[in-house]
């Protein structure tokens, strides 16, 4: 699940906002009782009390692949810098403002944000959750079916170049079967699965229907298998392209994923990825009534284990990680893997990123990566407001969660953290 509206903020009872730090408590069986008799798709990706609810008790709603934390804990040791809290960004509601005041901005429905430079926190704050509570990551989980996929190019088992019909049957006379693995990985397989307002708007949408296929809702009367409805996309523009975003692209990666491992995408995540993380808690991967990952999105951990994940990706990773799960080939494949500027910028999605960043340098996206900048900086975004940015050569992981639709600029002091010259 990935850009997010630029309307106004919702104003019906079902989109109530209630100040987030009260949450920070839990929540009353009232509340309960009037989320759970509120569980409509609309609701839920508008950003009101009911998301907050879903978004922090995600296992209590879908059926949960709970991956345990295989290692001992490996500590994030603190050595906090005041300074980063003063860095400011111009947001899209609130002016110019620091990280510090935009985190208690009653507006901003910020719930934690933190920093890690050189295997430290160097910056956390908690609003709306605690340092102990899971949290979904929306379309940040997409990193790891792309992690997956190029952990699988690695071993041999997948070429980039080949279609996915070639590696996944049940696919081959789809038109998701005739596209290349790459051309489903930088989401630009040219089918009408893209995922936007507009089509998260339109009921009859593949995207709609997915996500109604996960959710246990209804299409039209009839509860849909998330394969059945990919297998419908059709095709709408030349692969290749165009960026046409959308969280249906990254399930087709977890088909392939699932098929080319022979194992569960759980299972293949737990066995490559996260057994060998030092993590605080359990990632939990949120799977539909047929069983399936959600893993476009409706993944949650803490905020401190998503940035283990994003750790991987840079020299720290032997401080959170007794194995080396991200090759230097790897992050070369995101780094070099972008493809022209003009090319992000036609269409809806780029300008929306951009747009979400305020920031008009960042090239292009990449193999489930939102954006990539000249300095190899990458970094994903999530409906609703989570991210996570990684720096690699400035040893820097920047994860986030909040839940606000209207104004996600928790993106905007992304670049503005890295760039300050404090990690440099």
């Amino acid at each position: 699940m990935g850009n997010s509206s630029s309307a106004q903020a919702p104003q019906s009872s079902g989109e109530k906002r209630t100040p987030i730090q009260e949450f920070l408590k839990g929540f009353t069986q009232k509340q309960v009782e009037a989320y759970r008799a509120n569980y409509t798709l609309p609701h839920l990706l508008k950003g009101g009390d009911d998301a907050v609810w879903w978004s922090l008790r995600t296992s209590e709603i879908f059926p949960t692949a709970i991956l345990e934390a295989k290692q001992s804990v490996m500590e994030l040791p603190k050595a906090l810098q005041p300074a980063i809290g003063k860095i400011q960004a111009d947001t899209k509601n609130f002016g110019s403002i620091s990280l510090d005041e935009f985190m208690v901005h009653p507006e901003s429905y910020a719930q934690g944000y933190l920093v890690v430079h050189n295997g430290k926190i160097v910056y956390e704050n908690y609003q709306g959750m605690t340092e102990k509570d899971h949290h979904v990551w929306m379309s940040c989980g997409k990193i790891l079916p792309g992690l997956a996929v190029d952990l699988l190019i690695s071993d041999g088992k997948i070429d980039q170049e080949k279609t996915i019909g070639e590696y996944v049957p049940d696919f081959r006379d789809t038109a998701y079967g005739k596209i290349k693995v790459i051309d489903v990985m930088d989401m630009t397989p040219g089918l009408n699965s893209e995922e936007n307002d507009q089509t998260r708007a339109d009921p009859n949408s593949i995207a709609t229907r997915l996500f109604l296929a996960e959710f246990g809702l209804t299409f039209q009367g009839k509860h849909e298998r998330v394969k059945d409805v990919l297998k419908e996309a059709q095709v709408q523009n030349p692969p290749g392209q165009k960026l046409e975003y959308g969280s249906p692209h990254t399930q087709m990666l977890v088909v392939l994923v699932e098929t080319v491992s022979e194992m569960p995408f759980a299972q293949f995540i737990d066995q490559r990825v996260y057994s060998k993380v030092g993590a605080e808690s359990t990632l939990n991967l949120h799977l539909s009534p047929g069983g399936l990952a959600c893993a476009h999105g409706i993944i949650s951990s803490r905020l401190r284990d998503l940035a283990r994940i994003g750790m991987l990706y840079t020299p720290s990773w032997d401080k959170i990680a007794v194995e080396q799960v991200v090759s230097p080939e790897i992050i070369s494949r995101i780094q070099r893997g972008v493809r022209s500027r003009t090319f992000f910028r036609n269409g809806f999605d780029g300008p929306t990123f951009i747009s979400r960043l305020n920031d008009d340098e960042v090239i292009s996206n990449a193999r489930q990566w939102d954006g990539v900048w000249e300095d190899g900086d990458f970094w994903k975004s999530g409906l609703q407001s989570q991210g996570i940015y990684v720096s690699p050569s400035r040893d820097l992981v920047i994860a986030f969660f909040s839940t606000n639709v209207p104004d996600d600029s928790a993106h905007r002091f992304l670049r503005p953290i890295a760039t300050s010259g404090l990690f440099d």
